[in-house]
């Protein structure tokens, strides 16, 4: 124990640097810079292994050049966003704004009408920690649903950070969060949640046409308070500090249907969803996730 502690400080004191070090550039420089060292040394490192093998189950049809021309694209997104972190206050600037859009708010009726909150489900696109905050600028306020750190230090940190840079309303997954979720619905307040994670104890759903483990919570709660589903498009605008974020037509449960047949039908609705989007944009998704189990059902 005190052996992984050590390790989890050194971890701490790692980031910190290297978000000192992107901090004490200016916000554009720093993401540049990110995206130069991460899209020279990611795709040279083991765990990217992982992104082939995940991009060539989901999209067999590219060459194997294609894909690692994604991937080096898909590190290159993620040392901007490393890079961001040290950042993520300035992304709140009226001077920024601009940099930040938001289209399709006239499928809020929905919720307007209903007099709820909603839920705001996408994936791990772009620089996913900015999406929650252009909802917030827009008037779309809500909670952000977050997976504790592996690393409890740099748990705090994170949860800190968004505190003062994304969201104070954050809440993490668990039976806590749960009842601070459910508490959340009661209040008409929304939730902002990614789920493009396999989740072991949710639903065995397809995904590129493999069966892949989903989260059920957002159709659950869809479907027993009655609150909408929107889909987010987001993503990185080029090879920049700007983003786009767009709300989609809302997912709705039917009160009338089965409820665990609607949970799954909702649930299949998300993935595919997220298929899209990843098809459209793959070199702005996470490819680096164990989405899919390693020995797949026949």
């Amino acid at each position: 124990m005190a052996g992984k502690a050590f390790r989890h400080k050194l971890e701490a004191l790692a980031l910190k640097a290297a978000l000192g070090l992107f901090g004490a550039l200016p916000l554009e420089r720093a993401s540049g810079l990110g995206a130069f060292i991460a899209g020279t040394l990611g795709p040279r490192l083991g765990v990217t292994n992982r992104a082939r093998a995940n991009m060539a189950r989901a999209m067999p049809e590219l060459e194997p050049a294609e894909r690692e021309v994604i991937i080096k694209k898909m590190w290159r997104n993620l040392g901007r966003t490393i890079g961001e972190y040290a950042h993520l206050h300035e992304f709140q600037l009226p001077a920024r704004r601009d940099k930040l859009g938001l289209s399709g708010t006239e499928n809020l009726s929905v919720m307007e009408e209903r007099g709820k909150g909603a839920i705001f489900i996408s994936g791990h696109f772009g620089n996913w920690e900015i999406a929650p905050l252009i909802g917030r600028l827009y008037g779309l306020e809500g909670a952000e649903i977050y997976r504790h750190a592996n690393n409890p230090y740099v748990d705090e940190w994170m949860v800190g950070l968004r505190a003062r840079a994304i969201t104070p309303l954050q809440i993490p997954k668990g039976a806590k969060g749960a009842r601070e979720i459910l508490k959340a619905l009661k209040e008409k307040k929304s939730l902002y949640m990614l789920v493009d994670q396999k989740m072991n104890e949710g639903l065995e759903t397809t995904f590129f046409g493999h069966k892949a483990m989903t989260t059920a919570a957002p159709a659950g709660l869809a479907v027993r308070y009655g609150v909408p589903i929107y889909p987010i498009s987001f993503r990185r605008l080029g090879e920049s500090t700007g983003f786009a974020m767009k709300v989609n037509p809302p997912i709705l449960a039917d009160e009338k249907a089965d409820t665990f047949e609607e949970i799954a039908r909702i649930t299949q609705a998300m993935n595919d969803f997220l298929e899209g989007e990843i098809r459209a944009h793959p070199e702005q998704w996470f490819w680096l996730h164990n989405r899919w189990p390693k020995h797949p059902k026949a």
